[in-house]
């Protein structure tokens, strides 16, 4: 969510409220202070009041999470919405994301490049390539023993798994375009698995409880 530069936080929060209940002005001010209470900003009164660009980056963020709570949704989205924060105010966003989808029974899907945020968040794991889902599963299952060739790459090339001394891992080749992908699965080109079969496309196969989109996929441990 981006907040608008130009308005008050408290008009943004107000005007999210009255899209979707029918409450008084004094009834949606008083659930905005209370939302950004939630989120851990202090003097929410006076905040209410207060421009975005007079907000950190994190405090700007938080804002975006209560307004994304305020009308109680099933299900929200959220596409890297600790990029550019430091390490600190990430891990006090996530411990808030968790708490309050507990608290509210809100479901939450994280969408990141960041494995290890997924790792201290996530139940279940899927993993996209070339805009499809090559595999899914459980936390564990997925990083602890992936399936797909794409996804053992993209773990192998994590820097703290490196070995010390040596060059950087890494997965070969270039993501292709996706204005023209064609035929056939889409990694074949970086994968050192691939074979004529991969020219055609692989479907998503769900067995003991994962699905992986493969041929050739490294087997079970």
């Amino acid at each position: 969510m981006t907040l608008n530069p130009v308005l008050r936080i408290d008009t943004q929060m107000i005007e999210t409220i009255h899209a979707h209940q029918n409450v008084s002005a004094g009834r949606a001010r008083e659930m905005a202070r209370d939302a950004l209470g939630r989120v851990g900003i202090p003097s929410p009164d006076e905040r209410l009041l207060a421009y975005p660009h007079q907000f950190s980056g994190g405090m700007r963020q938080r804002v975006a999470i209560a307004i994304a709570l305020l009308n109680k949704p099933d299900l929200i989205i959220c596409d890297e919405p600790t990029t550019a924060l430091d390490v600190t105010i990430q891990e006090q966003i996530l411990c808030e994301m968790q708490t309050l989808c507990r608290e509210t029974g809100t479901a939450l899907i994280w969408i990141t490049h960041d494995l290890s945020v997924v790792a201290g968040l996530a139940d279940s794991i899927c993993v996209m390539y070339a805009g499809k889902i090559v595999e899914n599963g459980s936390i564990s299952d997925v990083l602890d023993r992936p399936r797909h060739p794409y996804t053992v790459g993209l773990i192998g090339s994590i820097p703290s798994r490196n070995t010390r001394g040596q060059p950087l891992a890494q997965i070969p080749g270039s993501t292709p375009s996706l204005l023209n992908l064609g035929a056939g699965c889409a990694f074949r080109t970086r994968c050192e698995r691939a074979s004529g079969e991969c020219e055609k496309d692989p479907v998503l196969t769900k067995r003991n409880g994962r699905s992986v989109r493969c041929f050739h996929p490294v087997a079970e441990s």
